[in-house]
């Protein structure tokens, strides 16, 4: 049994099952201890937050609501599901084809990511900070790469590329592929573009083959343009892939060209549901071929626990780890990868969108199509 505390608000206690309806007899007041028995039990949501904490008489409290709880790999009470996952078929694609993602290096850059998370241990190959903030860029600790977005933005989008895979926990796409992270932004604010250009310099500097960019720049299009032309500079013949999100509007599917994703260096990925639609969030544009899940994706957020949230910001690094997974099956069969050539595999190799007409044909991307093609290429 372990004792955790009460957060800021009263806590309702649930007498027997971790649901919103169970019966409820009594709260328990802010700065209060509970002993509970340090598993996670996944129940009714409440604030995208679907874990539940019991004690020893049958009781249940939102885990939510209360702080010192120590997420470890094996504090989940049974398999946690995750229907993207699931509707990916990421697990079918390890088994068939023998491939995690192992020998592929993908940075992203973002937010940081949280240094104590279990999913993300021995994961990390390097990290590094661009903020004033940071007290050495060269050499940042791990409190200031450390993800201290109040929605654990970097976090989330790391554990998507290559959080561990446990029994009772799975959800990052290639979990034997190595991190790279770059912290170019807190509180949900990138105060210099250059720090953009610094993080991908940096990057391929340490050898990443993919880089993943959720972020949205504030920037003219002729700024962009210049900038453009600068990370290409940099990128040079390297077979890098360089994928953004393509950015999210609170109008249905409304056009907008956001950069980094519009600039001609990357690559735009947007987002869908798992009925088979352009999520209607998305930010529609004419760069914007790849789709991939970006409503309600379990990723680990705040205090590590695998949460859903939704936009663009998620489809891009399960993109980014379905080419991790592709790339290091083409290298454990010694197929040299040619970025135009693959980049071309991953926009066609899914299904085609009806809801906005062509060009660009948009496809919801499909990994087991995909690893078909790259099959008929040994």
């Amino acid at each position: 049994m372990i004792k955790v505390v009460v957060k800021d608000r009263y806590l309702n206690v649930r007498v027997g099952k971790p649901r919103l309806n169970a019966p409820c007899y009594q709260y328990i007041a802010p700065g209060s201890e509970i002993e509970v028995d340090g598993k996670l039990y996944q129940g009714d949501p409440f604030e995208k937050n679907s874990f539940w904490l019991k004690d020893g008489a049958d009781n249940y409290y939102w885990s939510g609501g209360v702080s010192g709880l120590p997420v470890e790999q094996d504090k989940f009470s049974s398999p946690a599901t995750y229907a993207w996952f699931k509707s990916m078929q990421i697990d079918q694609i390890w088994q068939e084809y023998g491939t995690k993602g192992r020998g592929v290096t993908v940075a992203v850059i973002d937010s940081g990511y949280s240094t104590n998370n279990p999913f993300l241990k021995g994961r990390v190959l390097d990290g590094d900070m661009y903020s004033p903030l940071a007290k050495n860029p060269t050499s940042p600790t791990a409190e200031e790469i450390d993800d201290n977005d109040v929605e654990a933005h970097g976090n989330r989008c790391a554990s998507l590329v290559g959080a561990l895979s446990t029994p009772n926990s799975t959800l990052g796409v290639a979990p034997e592929c190595r991190l790279l992270i770059a912290k170019i932004y807190e509180n949900q604010e990138i105060i210099n573009n250059q720090y953009l250009e610094d993080a991908i310099k940096w990057a391929l500097d340490k050898g990443a083959d993919i880089i993943s960019c959720s972020l949205k720049l504030s920037i003219t299009a002729d700024a962009a343009n210049a900038l453009d032309q600068r990370i290409k500079a940099l990128v040079g013949n390297r077979p890098v892939l360089l994928l953004a999100a393509a950015g999210n509007t609170i109008k249905n599917l409304a056009k907008f060209d956001f950069y980094p994703a519009c600039m001609s260096t990357f690559e735009s990925i947007g987002g869908a549901t798992l009925d088979g639609h352009i999520n209607s969030s998305t930010a529609i544009n004419s760069k914007t071929f790849i789709y991939a899940p970006g409503k309600d994706v379990e990723s680990y957020g705040p205090g590590n626990l695998p949460t859903p949230d939704t936009g663009t910001s998620f489809s891009t690094p399960i993109v980014a780890g379905i080419a991790a997974l592709a790339m290091s099956y083409l290298r454990s069969h010694n197929i040299p990868i040619i970025k135009d050539d693959l980049l071309k595999m991953l926009r066609e190799n899914g299904s085609l969108q009806p809801d906005i007409p062509a060009p660009p044909e948009r496809r919801i991307i499909n990994p087991s199509q995909l690893f078909q093609k790259l099959k008929s290429l040994i």
